[in-house]
């Protein structure tokens, strides 16, 4: 049977950027939605205030900043762990910006001024390279 997984995002609160007031609420709803609805085995959420993640034995802060998410994904998503026919889903609500012609993923503690976006937010290919690994 197909395993199905879900990382969803949500930010509301930034500290260098302006409040958003729906992103939290929107990534809870979509891992409601995977649970409840779609039936998958394992939504990860990071928000604002989400509880800690625990998987596969290890622990991991939830809070959406730059070092826990790229941790997250350097770890989880070293080695494969799905099968054909199974699907891992990644939804995102919050700022994003587009520099030097690349598309990043603005974490709740990313620096939107030139000299600090390569190094403070996520490059959506690192996401998809990431999950590309995982089967």
């Amino acid at each position: 049977m197909a395993k199905n997984w879900a990382i969803c995002v949500g930010i509301n609160h930034y500290d260098n950027m302006p409040t958003l007031q729906y992103a939290q609420r929107d990534a809870e709803l979509m891992r409601d939605y995977f649970l409840n609805e779609a039936g998958f085995e394992k939504v990860y959420l990071f928000t604002d205030n989400s509880p800690q993640i625990n998987d596969a034995g290890k622990p991991f802060n939830s809070q959406p900043t730059y070092g826990t998410l790229q941790r997250f994904l350097r770890v989880r998503f070293n080695k494969e762990f799905l099968s054909a026919g199974d699907n891992f889903w990644f939804f995102y609500s919050g700022h994003g910006i587009r520099f030097n012609d690349r598309d990043y993923l603005m974490p709740a503690d990313a620096d939107p001024h030139p000299d600090g976006v390569e190094d403070t937010a996520i490059p959506l290919y690192l996401v998809t390279e990431r999950l590309r690994r995982c089967g």
